[in-house]
């Protein structure tokens, strides 16, 4: 199990990676969409594994929701303006993104064995930490409020990989992930909302998340 975990873990990463790397809106979304369809198939192999229907119940609510409904009501919502499928000012550039999403594994590697490695004792404890920090990086690193979103959707999928995996026989973990998918439902229905009352001919108007 644990080396499923790892192999999901890195693949993760590498497709957050890939989202600092992307500018286009929709390819990020999409990216998005097939993190939370790996997060649950893993949370689906681990509930039938260990006979846990409430893991199964899990990772079911994360591919309905997170995996399709979520990008496809952000896909609909950006397909009226053109403009919005690319980040126009990026906070920072794509290539010292990259540089310091790799700086990020690494620190949370490090913060994790000096930290909760001693009391977890899980070598792999360090992925859901990295992905944490990777999704709070997209969100202060970019000025698409989609975009934002995606990377504290990130950061929830972080949360669901590490409650699954270290604590998945208690029931909290369905009333969490409902939470959260609810959460980010409403954060994507206020920036839209606020968009269509704000409408103007300047681009730079909704090309930030602010409040």
């Amino acid at each position: 199990m644990s080396q499923v975990f790892a192999l999901v873990g890195f693949f993760e990463i590498v497709l957050v990676l890939f989202m600092q790397w992307e500018i286009y809106t929709r390819k990020i979304i999409t990216t998005f969409s097939v993190a939370s369809y790996v997060v649950a198939a893993f949370l689906l192999y681990l509930g039938v594994s260990k006979d846990l229907p409430y893991v199964v119940a899990l990772s079911i609510i994360t591919a309905v929701v997170r995996g399709f409904f979520i990008p496809w009501y952000m896909k609909r919502c950006i397909v009226r303006d053109q403009w919005r499928e690319r980040e126009i000012k990026p906070v920072i550039s794509t290539a010292m993104s990259i540089i310091i999403s790799l700086l990020i594994v690494v620190f949370a590697y490090i913060l994790y064995r000096v930290t909760f490695f001693n009391t977890l004792h899980l070598r792999e404890g360090s992925i859901p930490m990295a992905l944490l920090l990777q999704g709070a990086f997209l969100i202060i690193s970019r000025r698409n409020a989609f975009i934002q979103l995606i990377g504290y959707m990130t950061m929830e999928n972080a949360l669901f990989l590490f409650e699954g995996y270290l604590f998945p026989g208690l029931p909290f973990i369905i009333e969490a992930g409902v939470v959260l998918d609810l959460i980010g439902v409403i954060a994507i229905a206020g920036v839209v909302v606020r968009m269509m009352k704000d409408s103007s001919s300047d681009v730079n108007d909704f090309d930030e998340l602010k409040g």
